[in-house]
């Protein structure tokens, strides 16, 4: 079962969504999907079996998950396997959102899965304690959570001048080039990259790569019968052989069997847990 909730409204332009996961009571379940390259950070708090997680680029490695974490932004796209008894509660930060609540610069953590002990302390350690002991109780649970990132939020001039690339660019859909982006925020290109990555993990040339991708990959979710020809001029791709690499990059398939994938899921849809993530 699924639940999703809205973070207080002070937190909502950095915190997506939090979430509940969880399966029948004192029953094994199974939940497998792919996480596909979209620049957020999550915090996993996990308190029912390990899961698995095989990354779905070209090394094809895998790992297992037995303790929650802040799993930061990643560029390569992983799926998820738990089986087992599930029960999973889930912050899910907007792009460059965790920096609004974490001093370490967040280009230091990409592609990686930190303890919660590391980044927030003790008090992320309390947190897990409480939110396992809130258990059966969403709203105690969400009033946590904002208790915790209310008290954690800290908003600098420097955070404000990433969030305003990151729009320049999001409005652009990921077509504007760096030159641009330096122009229009008054910063040489390498202050606007030094900047961006303190706050967002990567560089704003990779981040216009992940608007553009998402946009494909939104246009194609939405219209599963769309000519790739047209996928690619509508998403400012070179050529289609660039829209196949990108696309295979960030969801490990090309697009035309991603298009497949689409086509059998809608004549019998299953539970989806990419779809839950990586909701607008």
């Amino acid at each position: 079962m699924y639940q999703i909730f809205f973070p207080a409204r002070p937190l909502q332009p950095y915190i997506q969504v939090y979430w509940i996961v969880h399966g029948p009571t004192h029953q094994a379940a199974t939940i497998r999907e792919n996480i596909f390259v979209d620049g957020q950070a999550d915090i996993i708090f996990n308190f029912g079996c390990a899961y698995q997680r095989q990354y779905l680029n070209q090394s094809g490695k895998a790992e297992s998950l037995a303790v929650s974490n802040l799993d930061a932004q990643r560029d390569y796209p992983v799926a998820i396997l738990q089986d087992g008894l599930i029960e999973l509660v889930g912050v899910r930060f907007k792009p460059g959102g965790l920096g609004a609540f974490l001093s370490l610069p967040l280009h230091e953590i990409s592609n990686q899965t930190i303890e919660l002990k590391l980044a927030f302390g003790e008090a992320g350690v309390e947190l897990e304690n409480r939110l396992f002991d809130s258990v059966g109780d969403p709203a105690k649970r969400m009033a946590l959570l904002d208790e915790f990132f209310l008290g954690r939020l800290v908003l600098t001039s420097p955070f404000a001048f990433a969030r305003y690339v990151a729009d320049y660019i999001e409005a652009s859909f990921g077509t504007a080039r760096m030159k641009q982006v330096s122009s229009e925020v008054g910063y040489s290109i390498r202050t606007v990259d030094r900047l961006f990555r303190q706050f967002f993990g990567f560089s704003p040339k990779f981040y216009a790569r992940i608007n553009r991708f998402q946009r494909a990959l939104k246009l194609l979710s939405d219209d599963p019968q769309l000519d790739l020809t047209t996928l690619t001029l509508a998403c400012g791709f070179y050529d289609q052989s660039h829209l196949t690499r990108e696309f295979t990059d960030f969801t490990g398939l090309p697009p035309s069997t991603y298009r497949l994938f689409l086509l059998e899921k809608a004549a019998a849809p299953p539970p989806n847990l990419v779809q839950f993530l990586q909701a607008e």
